[in-house]
């Protein structure tokens, strides 16, 4: 594998820092952190077509609420301007459906399990793409939840780029038949670091925090789910995540930080309502009021000021690429 630098922008701004540029000027510190978000993705796409072999694969992998839907349409977007067109497949059209995903101890549906994707059809997939340059992919009905009888056709041939987005996208499972080659590129994406307040041990809000504060919001406004049921559900997101994708994360090219340092003046607010039901009697309860009682200290930026092609509109909505 061919290295391009696992290297990723890091900031050190602690909460008492945030507010301040919040207050002193949020339409700025919005913009010179979504300019610095881009140029990162424009760079990582300039050094994907520079690399010594042709790069025909990109597996793009990170957590929940990572922002890797959005941050795939973003890099196919600077490899559109560089000449060099892209096709997103998500490898959520490879689930299995809900009758043949194994159980977890309860008995519910494995979701979060590499084993509930048709990993021989994604592999077969990822060969056809680097020897032929086109496959056939399937598409998956959520409302159903099962595999539906259309194909979709990929065609990457005359110097095109599949980007394939998805939370196991570095298991080397949908690989390990497939001649090693670096005509495919793996990036890991997830918020890399929390936020730390003065006089404050360890992070204030840590970094699967801020992607808890991205979920609640998102699963709120766009599906439908409850406060008890996001908190609730996250501890075994966390777990499946320790288990199936932290793994694999070192194994990547590149390595993005997707947080976006003015986030929880955002984010947060909204949330804090939204953790607020949680239910006197759920067993999150305690943690929940915990957590509204550290978001609530950061100053608010009004949603408007967030550019509508910002990672952050895939959580909060309105934005071009939803």
């Amino acid at each position: 594998m061919i290295s391009l630098g696992n290297s990723y922008r890091r900031y050190a701004l602690t909460v008492d820092k945030i507010n301040e540029f919040a207050r002193m000027d949020p339409a700025r510190f919005v913009i010179e952190a979504e300019t610095a978000y881009r140029s990162d993705i424009r760079d990582i796409a300039q050094r994907i077509l520079n690399s010594p072999e042709k790069c025909r694969v990109v597996m793009l992998a990170g957590p929940s609420a990572s922002g890797k839907t959005t941050t795939a349409k973003m890099l196919a977007e600077e490899l559109e301007k560089l000449g060099s067109s892209a096709q997103i497949i998500s490898m959520d059209n490879f689930y299995l459906g809900e009758a043949r995903v194994p159980r977890t101890p309860s008995g519910q549906p494995d979701f979060e399990c590499v084993e509930a994707l048709n990993i021989p059809e994604i592999e077969k997939c990822i060969g056809e793409l680097l020897l032929n340059g086109e496959t056939d992919i399937p598409t998956f009905d959520f409302a159903k939840s099962e595999p539906t009888s259309e194909k979709i056709h990929i065609n990457i041939r005359g110097g095109k780029i599949a980007i394939i987005e998805g939370i196991h996208a570095l298991n080397p499972i949908f690989t390990e038949h497939i001649q090693k080659t670096s005509a495919i590129k793996k990036i890991y994406i997830s918020v890399k670091q929390g936020i730390h307040k003065s006089n404050v041990r360890g992070y204030f809000v840590t970094a699967s925090e801020l992607r808890l504060l991205r979920r609640l919001v998102r699963d709120h406004k766009f599906r439908g789910s409850t406060a008890d049921h996001t908190i609730g559900m996250w501890d075994n997101v966390l777990f499946g995540e320790k288990r199936y994708i932290m793994p694999f994360k070192y194994t990547g090219d590149i390595t993005i930080n997707s947080i976006h340092i003015y986030e929880p003046c955002v984010t947060a607010s909204e949330a804090v309502q939204i953790l607020e039901e949680v239910s006197p009697t759920h067993k999150e309860y305690a943690y929940a009021q915990d957590l509204i009682k550290r978001a609530s200290q950061f100053e608010p930026i009004d949603e408007s000021l967030v550019p509508k092609d910002s990672l952050l509109r895939e959580f909060v909505g309105k934005g071009i690429y939803n």
